[in-house]
């Protein structure tokens, strides 16, 4: 055992006699990245107005006046748009509203709600929220479907939280 390490010890040894001298090797100099210029006054009103734009023909094409009739009911949609300065997005909030039908007539009040937080440009969904419209006992009114990018939520109220940094600057 100890002629091993003796052996391992001396092989060491000689092969450490026969490396290469290191040579340093030249270091890129570090080239700092500057921060894209801010946009004027000039430049984020014309992004905002291309935001409402885009964010009407997108609704148009989807929902032309907003409502549709189906077999459970009515939907009624609307829309908000917010371009974003700090991300440089334009953010597109579908909210549709859902009536059903009761005895073959259309509720007079909205049963569920479904709001969905886009990228109007890359198409990305960042969020959406499907659940009942009423906000009173969160306990029992539970949402289906209630998230905001890798964020889970509860409730209505922590829906609007978690978006309100993407729809406001």
């Amino acid at each position: 055992m100890l002629c091993r390490l003796a052996l391992l010890t001396l092989l060491a040894t000689i092969s450490g006699c026969n490396a290469p001298p290191r040579e340093k090797a030249a270091q890129p100099a570090v080239q700092e990245k500057k921060a894209p210029p801010a946009l004027s006054r000039q430049q984020v009103y014309e992004k905002s107005e291309q935001c409402g734009k885009l964010s009407r023909d997108q609704f148009r094409r989807a929902w032309n006046d907003g409502t549709v009739d189906t077999e459970e009911g009515r939907m009624k949609a609307e829309f908000t748009s917010h371009y974003n300065q700090k991300l440089s997005t334009c953010f597109y909030l579908l909210t549709v509203n859902h009536y059903m039908k009761t005895n073959g007539e259309v509720a007079a009040s909205p049963g569920t709600l479904k709001k969905m937080l886009f990228d109007v440009n890359g198409g990305e969904l960042y969020g959406e929220y499907l659940g009942p419209v009423t906000l009173e006992s969160p306990a029992v009114n539970r949402p289906t479907t209630c998230r905001v990018e890798s964020f889970y939520c509860a409730s209505w109220r922590e829906w609007e939280v978690l978006i309100e940094s993407y729809m406001e600057d």
